[in-house]
């Protein structure tokens, strides 16, 4: 298991709150005995195992997590793909073991035993419709020489297969007054191509690793690609690449040449309504036709914790649509521009559009969201896997194995680094971005902090750090919940 070394890129907001963001995701080493074929038995129960992708919180310790860590390994420039598991478990939030899935899942039950390591098994069900976590899990596991322990728990995560990311070109932004620049074209059947060398001469992948729950791929031992959306900027890959032992980073975006959104107040506001929010909605959801493949809606919205403002959290929607997936429009929700959200129906009068959301798993798609209604006089129909992950769902401590820094979070949200509050901050639940606080909102102009929150295998609940964000003082490091793993 490799994780990339942190640098400042971003990975869905642009620029959110001003400041380059950090962004957090994990790529699994993977054997050639991983490679089986894809119609033996054990490759078909770890696709079904796929499904349930995630880190789910036990009830036996604060700290404590099963994590189905799901990875995809393409071979032959893409044409062949295997998946493999990693089962990460910690019943204290202390000490951890981690094993690949070599046993059995079959009626969404889990039957592991592993040599020195722990007895698993358990049991998978979805958690209905309602907001909120995606799956729980039910049932014993037994550690090597101790008594089986009861555990259940449950996870906000969905895995986006690799084939969302393809059928698209990923331009690198162009220089003032130049054009942006094609750098990296999947195609949908897991084809790879990206520019490489001084001449950037166009080059095949020929395998590469996807982790489903970070969106991350790894292309080389110098190049990978960390996923995204951005809005109305489209998809988003972020392009890290190390030369000389240097790292440096690329964004690059399927539709460079976005204009910022059209209509829209852009302010904060308070959640007033009783039910869901459109921000509860926030996906991607493509609306191809056999003319525009790459037609999509976005809804992006973000939460900001302003005690200053307001003694609850406020918030902030993006609304995008694309008919023909190479021009876009966007817009701020804005109720004082007739636009409303009932907690299903969203009702844009001005710009012509009715769309229906609705929380309902897609076993055949894996989606967890259906988007419907109309855009104009077309009708449209999407559907999205990101689900929002509530800053609660990192609630707890992380440190660095040598102790020097720590990062506390809070079941209400709060946030506290090395002692040092980070107030009035600004968070993408579907991207697990923190930033704060914003500039200007503190007496003593404090510093932008960003987290990029995430999971990594036997280490549990993971940030990468960046303190004086977009400034020369900026520092970076990783902090994890088992900092020794």
């Amino acid at each position: 298991m490799t994780m990339p070394s942190p640098n400042p890129v971003v990975r869905g907001r642009r620029g959110i709150a001003g400041a380059a963001l950090l962004l957090f995701a994990m790529a699994i080493a993977l054997s050639p005995a991983d490679a089986t074929a894809s119609s033996t038995p054990q490759q078909r129960q770890t696709q079904d195992l796929v499904s349930f992708n995630g880190y789910y919180a036990l009830n036996t310790s604060p700290d404590a997590f099963f994590y189905v860590n799901s990875t995809m390994r393409a071979t032959k420039g893409g044409a062949r793909q295997r998946y493999t598991v990693s089962l990460d478990l910690s019943l204290d939030g202390k000490t951890s073991y981690s094993a690949n899935f070599d046993g059995t899942f079959r009626n969404n039950r889990l039957l592991q035993r592993t040599k020195r390591g722990p007895t698993i098994d358990l049991r998978f069900t979805r958690t209905g419709n309602a907001l909120g976590p995606t799956a729980r899990i039910a049932g014993r596991v037994t550690l090597p020489g101790q008594q089986p322990v009861t555990v259940t728990g449950t996870t906000y995560s969905n895995p986006t297969p690799a084939a969302f990311w393809g059928g698209q070109t990923y331009y690198a932004t162009a220089a003032p007054g130049g054009q942006p620049i094609p750098t990296v074209r999947m195609t949908r059947n897991g084809r790879i191509d990206y520019r490489s060398g001084a001449s950037n001469r166009w080059v095949r992948a020929k395998s590469y690793t996807y982790n489903l729950d970070m969106y991350y791929f790894s292309l080389s031992k110098n190049l990978d690609l960390v996923m995204g959306t951005a809005g109305q900027s489209g998809k988003v890959a972020n392009e890290l690449k190390t030369v000389a032992g240097v790292q440096t980073q690329n964004e690059l975006l399927t539709l460079p040449n976005a204009q910022p959104p059209s209509t829209g107040a852009m302010d904060w506001s308070p959640n007033l309504t009783p039910g869901p929010t459109l921000g509860d909605f926030s996906g991607y959801y493509p609306i191809p036709t056999a003319r525009n493949p790459n037609a999509f809606v976005t809804i992006e919205g973000r939460s900001l914790a302003d005690p200053s403002l307001s003694p609850d959290d406020l918030y902030q929607v993006l609304i995008s649509v694309s008919t023909n997936g190479r021009s876009v429009r966007s817009w701020y929700f804005d109720p004082q521009g007739g636009m409303t959200f009932d907690g299903s129906v969203l009702r844009m009068p001005a710009q012509g559009i009715t769309l229906r959301f609705e929380r309902r798993y897609d076993r055949a798609t894996r989606a967890l969201f259906t988007m419907r209604g109309k855009i104009g006089k077309r009708a449209v129909r999407g559907q999205s896997t990101f689900n929002s992950i509530p800053v609660s769902a990192f609630a707890g401590t992380m440190t660095d194995s040598a102790g020097q820094h720590e990062l506390v979070i809070t079941q209400t949200g709060e946030v506290t680094l090395d002692g040092q509050s980070i107030p009035n901050y600004e968070y993408v639940p579907t991207m697990y971005i923190l930033a704060g606080p914003l500039p200007g909102t503190t007496p003593n102009n404090q510093p932008e902090t960003v987290l990029s929150l995430g999971f990594s295998g036997a280490n549990g609940r993971t940030a990468i750090v960046t303190t004086s964000a977009g400034t020369p003082q900026s520092q970076t490091f990783t902090l994890s919940a088992i900092p020794n793993r």
